[in-house]
């Protein structure tokens, strides 16, 4: 069983040596169990991580106290419980067997008992658990909304009013949970004393990372709420200036997706009249959003002209794109494209609604073109300054 057991751990940890996957096949146990058990208690702490080698089960949430919500089915090679090796906390979904169903386990303790033996192991597994945690949540959420519209088209106006809000509750409390999951679950390995002390230190970052993300979402909110009571500090400012700044830091996070970027300003542009922070941050909402919406990699251009009394700035993606009729709507606050040809795209749907708010500050306009499957180009187009 032992053989067996690595080669099914082999595709939930890809990244992990044979000596590692033996290692965590030693703790893994082998469990049948008949139809209709449930395996996992929504909202009980449990500490088992189980990974399919038969059968199928149901996965559920609870809509309300006296209603369920089925999300799917999970068969052989598929895995669930993946929380309760990286924290203590509550299940966020029940789950129940439909069939007879073969299983292996794999207990916290036991986990962490392997992790203690090699920190460059704890590391890897760690970074496994955590990506897998993010790619549950994001299909979960997916499916989620897919099975909410469905019902939404039964109701009437107050209705859709209440599922949007439903909705929107939805998605803070996933963009939220799994940055804080990942930091609570790296620190409580750091306090178990397992690791190294030199090995704290990259935890750290990644914890860092984690909670700079919950800090800029909630930032984002606040100024989403608070944009139309912002007074601008218009000044005299470069074109090449406001895009320069807007790029700091971007090149790679690009980098990382197969992307370059390239910016093609054209000489003797003129000045232009703008509160900087707002301008800046308008643009890097675009340049943030090019990035995003080209998981295939390739070229993001960034395009700064003269069209008579105005300048533009351009910001093209070689991206999944979005079909024309959907233009509106990517500028309403927390609508956003989920999912696209098996690319799943997480966050909340309020940059471009402050891109655009910004620049109407300005006394201007974003305009968008886009064709699935060909990219997207949103553009910036700002009024001269007096003379």
């Amino acid at each position: 069983m032992a053989r067996n057991a690595e080669a099914i751990l082999r595709h939930v940890f890809t990244d992990l040596d044979s000596t590692d996957l033996a290692d965590l096949a030693a703790v893994a146990e082998p469990r049948h169990y008949p139809p209709d058990v449930v395996l996992c208690h929504e909202g009980a702490v449990e500490d088992i991580f189980y990974v399919m080698i038969e059968g199928r089960v149901a996965v559920t949430k609870r809509v309300d106290e006296t209603t369920e919500q089925f999300l799917k089915h999970l068969g052989p090679g598929e895995f669930f419980g993946e929380i309760a090796l990286v924290q203590r906390g509550p299940r966020t979904a029940s789950v129940r067997t439909v069939e007879p169903t073969y299983l292996l386990e794999i207990h916290r303790e036991a986990f962490l008992s392997v992790l203690s033996r090699s920190a460059p192991l704890a590391m890897r597994v760690m970074l496994g658990v955590t990506w897998r945690l993010r790619d549950s949540d994001q299909r979960a959420l997916t499916e989620l909304r897919r099975r909410n519209a469905e019902l939404a088209q039964a109701y009437a106006e107050l209705e859709e009013q209440e599922r949007l809000r439903s909705e929107f509750l939805t998605t803070i409390s996933h963009e939220l949970r799994t940055p804080l999951t990942v930091a609570m679950g790296y620190l409580q390995l750091i306090n178990s004393g397992f690791l190294p002390l030199a090995q704290s230190g990259d935890f750290l970052k990644i914890i860092a990372q984690n909670l700079d993300e919950v800090v800029q979402l909630v930032n984002n909110l606040l100024f989403l709420q608070e944009i139309e009571m912002i007074t601008p500090q218009f000044e005299l400012h470069t074109v090449d200036e406001i895009i320069f700044k807007a790029l700091e830091g971007l090149g790679e996070r690009a980098a990382e997706s197969g992307l370059t970027l390239t910016t093609r300003i054209e000489g003797g542009l003129p000045q232009i009249k703008a509160d900087h922070s707002g301008l800046v941050r308008a643009v890097r909402a675009l340049l943030d959003n090019a990035i995003k919406f080209s998981p295939d990699g390739g070229e993001i251009v960034i395009h700064a002209y003269a069209q008579g009394d105005q300048v533009c700035i351009a910001v093209r993606d070689p991206g999944v794109g979005f079909p024309i009729e959907r233009i509106d709507e990517l500028f309403q606050p927390f609508k956003r494209i989920e999912a696209v040809d098996g690319h799943l795209f997480g966050g909340v749907g309020i940059g471009l609604p402050i891109a655009r708010g910004l620049v109407q500050l300005h006394g201007g306009r974003i305009e968008a073109q886009s064709e699935p499957g060909h990219g997207s180009t949103f553009t910036i187009i700002l009024p001269l300054a007096p003379e």
